[in-house]
């Protein structure tokens, strides 16, 4: 039986983690964000990871997971192109495709903060989406050495993320990153 919740008087999967606070808005806007940001991103860097992967991704020998995938856009992206790897999708509220996506591609709703749920040595490549306004300057450590402990040896991880300051920001801004401390 599957929960719904209204977002613009439109009817969604969208179940948000009550554990977890979301700092920027949960609706259809912000997953469009998203997938545009996604979009950018691969326009301005002119590929979709900066790790020496493509020859694993190609051969099919590549196990991928994207920590924070929110709509799985970038999953969606490469698990199209390289249909002979594994990818994984892990993020704490399912705006993630369940049903209409390629069979390579699996996405899990779990809290990060909790562990994630693999064994040691399970990937070759991790990314981490955008999480500032999600985790903690004391949580870092934690997040971090979880994911080196599924990274299989000589697997990459790479950090997508946005290195900022509050000097200059309005409040709500630096309400949100003091929030982060």
């Amino acid at each position: 039986m599957a929960l719904y919740k209204e977002i613009d008087n439109k009817p969604t999967n969208l179940e948000p983690n009550k554990e977890l606070k979301y700092y920027i808005p949960n609706n259809y806007e912000d997953i469009d964000r998203l997938h545009m940001f996604h979009f950018f991103q691969r326009y301005l860097f002119q590929s979709n990871y900066s790790s020496p992967i493509e020859e694993k991704l190609t051969q099919g020998k590549c196990k991928v997971l994207n920590i924070g995938c929110g709509p799985g856009t970038w999953l969606l992206d490469l698990a199209n192109q390289y249909e002979k790897s594994i990818f994984y999708g892990l993020d704490s509220n399912s705006v993630y495709p369940n049903e209409i996506k390629p069979s390579n591609l699996n996405f899990i709703n779990a809290n990060m903060f909790d562990g994630l749920p693999f064994p040691e040595n399970e990937f070759d490549f991790i990314r981490q989406d955008p999480m500032s306004f999600m985790i903690k300057a004391d949580q870092w450590d934690f997040i971090i050495s979880e994911m080196i402990r599924v990274t299989k040896p000589g697997g990459y991880i790479e950090i997508l993320d946005i290195y900022f300051t509050h000097k200059g920001a309005g409040p709500i801004l630096s309400k949100i990153y003091e929030a982060r401390k």
